[in-house]
């Protein structure tokens, strides 16, 4: 399982294996994907297309994004002008895009940010809603970007607080980073691969995110064997909020693991949603990665449809 608080890595790393496969526009048309087929989905309730046919174009993006950068955690100042049909908001810090810059071993994307624009505006847009975002200071996690109804652009400073405007000042401590709509997005980014690459390119895709990504664990995983992924996987469940469907045995040589259910197919089904075919893979295939760069190896045992599943890793 890859946790939701570490989809943005994988995300970023996704963008690179499509350009290195087939250029910008191969970017862009994933883009355009996840746009139609999350963004856009009105089977599930949080997408944003369901949020603005709940509430209204305007106020439904508003309330769109009272959800999610709630469950991102973000430190954000919002000021919404209803009156004008206007809002702004400033991002002092996003988690996700810190997260990327944090990351010693990672470069992001060349242009991750640009997705959020991609993949929003297409929808907006729809609803007569314009979409405009300021990426300049990405390098510091922190960016802007203005809704307002299409042809009514504010020609005010947007940034102005008086008493006409409704303003939220969110800070990062107020919540928990822990937007599990990203569940989605990832299996939504193993299904495109398989659908548009073959399923090889699924499996292409893992084994290089795994020993890229996991590299630091990996090299825990050396040094101090199967007692270190216990506690990498331990650690991974109890972010999840998961940790009670996780059980373990290690002996000196197999760490067996049993899993009861899935917490992100049971979290996929509260919404409606179903598993590709490809999400067996963040189990299969990104454990056996890990395992082989650690020189260990990984058995699944059982997999079931919610998600339960048996398996080892094991000492050569």
């Amino acid at each position: 399982m890859i946790s939701c608080t570490e989809f943005i890595p994988m995300y970023s790393e996704f963008f690179k294996f499509l350009e290195k496969k087939g250029g910008y526009d191969a970017v862009l048309d994933y883009w355009y994907y996840i746009s139609d087929r999350n963004m856009g989905d009105k089977s599930n309730p949080n997408s944003l297309i369901s949020f603005l046919e709940r509430d209204g174009g305007f106020e439904g993006a508003i309330h769109y994004w009272d959800h999610t950068l709630t469950e991102e955690a973000c430190d954000v100042l919002k000021i919404h002008d209803y009156n004008k049909r206007y809002s702004y908001n400033y991002f002092r810090h996003c988690p996700s895009r810190g997260m990327l810059n944090a990351l010693k071993h990672i470069e992001p994307y060349h242009d991750y940010c640009e997705h959020c624009k991609v993949i929003y505006s297409r929808v907006l847009e729809k609803y007569g809603i314009v979409y405009e975002r300021d990426h300049s200071k990405i390098d510091q996690a922190q960016c802007s970007s203005i809704l307002y109804e299409k042809g009514n652009r504010p020609i005010e400073d947007f940034t102005k607080i008086d008493d006409t405007k409704v303003v939220v000042d969110m800070k990062a401590e107020d919540n928990k980073y822990l937007h599990r709509d990203f569940h989605l997005l990832g299996d939504l980014a193993l299904r495109y691969c398989g659908e548009t690459l073959g399923d090889a390119a699924v499996i292409e895709f893992l084994d290089a995110y795994a020993k890229v990504f996991y590299a630091p664990q990996i090299e825990d995983f050396r040094a101090r064997g199967l007692v270190a992924v216990r506690e990498w996987l331990e650690g991974i469940y109890a972010v999840e909020e998961a940790g009670e469907v996780l059980h373990t045995t290690l002996s000196d040589d197999t760490l067996w693991v049993t899993v009861d259910e899935s917490p992100v197919i049971a979290y996929m089904h509260t919404l409606g949603q179903e598993p590709s075919k490809y999400y067996i893979e963040e189990t299969r295939t990104l454990y056996a990665s890990i395992a082989n760069a650690c020189n260990f190896s990984f058995t699944l045992e059982d997999y079931r449809a919610n998600g339960a599943c048996k398996y080892k890793f094991f000492k050569k």
